[in-house]
């Protein structure tokens, strides 16, 4: 694993392993406009109660409004607020705290849906779209935040190799997750693939050894051995639902998994900062 990420002939750092390359993919390739859906609307002359119906049926929680069949989006109106009259007496309007242009990051959506239920796209300045929470579980994102855990789990190689010396990693597991890594290797060597015993430890023997190894958690800024495991038991889990098309959300809240996001970063920041420092 170590040659994915170092060239052994150069000795330098190979493109797309750093965080901040990993981070500009999604900055530049893959935006907004990637995970947003249309905005359903109705007109402001409609009757609110059948607009509510339709709402309930559709389990959505909003609609744009338009005076004009063909105008443009005025505002919005919640299914929650509906009742008699017409939909113009519950019309919401927009403001810069929950409008995003198409072209923002998805990397910077995350953040910004942590303390909100939606936000609404605009493309050239007029509203089209919207993304909710429940946008967070597509594709895009999962790839994301799997290629997220896939570079720390690189980087916790990468300490486990500098700071166990040989084999003396083994003394901090049991016998059972050695022999299972063992056995992963065997089948990889059988198909001519070329790795070493760490690469075939899984997340959590990586976890453990990173949090229980003082330096490792002083440059992982880890309180104590266990803090850093338990952030990284945290994450283990969000890599798991990610790797089974889970769920993301399910036993947590968006509010963690988008703090978690950050905190997967943060790792890497100081990973890459000791490494750097080292070469």
């Amino acid at each position: 694993m170590r040659e994915l990420w170092i060239s052994r002939r150069s000795g330098r750092r190979r493109t797309g392993t750093r965080v901040s390359e990993l981070r500009r993919l999604f900055e530049i390739g893959i935006t907004a406009q990637a995970i947003e859906e249309p905005l359903q609307c109705c007109a402001s002359n409609d009757p609110a109660c059948e607009v509510a119906g339709s709402i309930r049926q559709l389990d959505f929680d909003v609609f744009g409004v338009k005076n004009l069949k063909d105008g443009p989006i005025i505002g919005f109106i919640c299914g929650s607020d509906l009742n008699q009259g017409q939909c113009r007496e519950y019309v919401r309007f927009f403001d810069l705290s929950n409008l995003i242009s198409n072209s923002t990051p998805l990397i910077n959506v995350l953040p910004i849906l942590r303390d909100k239920q939606r936000v609404f796209v605009l493309s050239e300045n007029i509203v089209t779209g919207i993304i909710t929470r429940a946008d967070l579980q597509k594709p895009p994102v999962r790839i994301l935040l799997f290629g997220l855990v896939s570079l720390l789990e690189i980087h916790l190689s990468y300490l486990i190799r500098q700071f166990y010396q040989g084999d003396s990693w083994k003394k901090k597991l049991n016998k059972k997750r050695i022999a299972y890594a063992e056995t992963i290797m065997r089948d990889r060597v059988a198909r001519n693939e070329s790795l070493d015993l760490v690469d075939c430890l899984q997340f959590c023997d990586k976890g453990d050894l990173a949090s229980a190894h003082l330096e490792i958690q002083r440059i992982l800024h880890f309180e104590s051995k266990k803090s850093g495991l338990k952030l990284l038991k945290s994450i283990e889990k969000v890599r798991d639902k990610l790797a089974h098309s889970q769920d993301i959300v399910a036993g947590t809240t968006w509010e963690e998994i988008i703090d978690l996001t950050g905190n997967i970063e943060e790792l890497i920041r100081l990973s890459e900062k000791y490494a750097d420092v080292r070469a």
